[in-house]
């Protein structure tokens, strides 16, 4: 073994090397193919996300119909976002359904309200 250290291999001098032979130039390149017109995204439709949220109000304008404090808002709102959205084409049945809901859960709640104001009356007396 030799007593080298471990980066004297670095160190040494090198015996010259021969210089590399001139590089070949590159072919020529082919030019693209013309690109394909993709379609553009059509733009957003009116109504679409109102007549979601008519639909969600709806269901939920049926739920809470024992409860007036929330029923009356509920539904009134799902009525306006609903016929709002029956502007969209493609979501307009499911605006329609919407519109049917509040209006059911609407009246729904106006008749509980009545029974209770009525019951709450009869007890007072």
């Amino acid at each position: 073994m030799s007593s080298q250290q471990p980066y004297d291999y670095y160190s040494q001098e090198q015996s010259p090397q021969q210089p590399y032979p001139p590089q070949q130039p590159y072919p020529p390149q082919q030019p693209y193919p013309p690109q394909q017109n993709y379609p553009t995204m059509a733009p957003a439709e009116p109504g679409r996300g109102l007549a979601v949220a008519g639909l969600v109000l709806g269901i939920i304008s049926l739920v809470v119909c024992f409860l007036p404090y929330l029923g009356f808002p509920v539904s009134i709102v799902g009525i306006f976002l609903a016929a709002f959205g029956r502007r969209s084409i493609s979501r307009r049945t499911m605006a329609t359904v919407g519109l049917v809901l509040s209006i059911v859960g609407l009246v729904l709640t106006v008749i509980i309200t009545f029974f209770i104001f009525v019951a709450f009356m009869n007890t007072h007396q």
